[in-house]
């Protein structure tokens, strides 16, 4: 149907780094829905948020869980956006799109873990 609206528009490019961008926000999504419908239950080294101070306490770890959603929820923002604005923009080649998409994983995933800790610092100088 899109296409109909659309018919001076060109839709003929096949772009695999578009899809790989949309494929691992899908991802991201579906585990978003998985820790908020199903959070970890108890502290455990398989599932959940775990890092150091989440895995201190027992209030730190249900407040690590809480916030687990939402750090895939932006992470699969960002690439969207991402994806997106690659789609729309002149072709750079896979190999430039490959390291893109390895220095956004790292850099989304670095500035949510960041941000988490950060929230969860404050969480644990509250409760005492």
């Amino acid at each position: 149907m899109l296409f109909l609206a659309l018919p001076h528009l060109q839709f003929t490019r096949v772009d695999v780094i578009f899809f790989i961008f949309l494929g691992f926000a899908g991802l991201m999504l579906l585990l978003a829905g998985i820790t908020r419908y199903f959070p970890a239950k108890k502290p455990n080294h398989l599932y959940g948020y775990r890092t150091d101070r989440a895995m201190r306490s027992r209030k730190n770890w249900d407040y690590a869980q809480s916030l687990l959603p939402g750090m895939f929820l932006r992470i699969a923002l960002y690439f969207v956006l991402v994806a997106v604005i690659w789609y729309l923009s002149p072709g750079y080649g896979e190999k430039n799109g490959m390291i893109l998409f390895l220095i956004l994983m790292f850099a989304a995933f670095g500035w949510e873990l960041y941000r988490s800790e950060k929230k969860l610092k404050r969480f644990s100088r509250k409760k005492r």
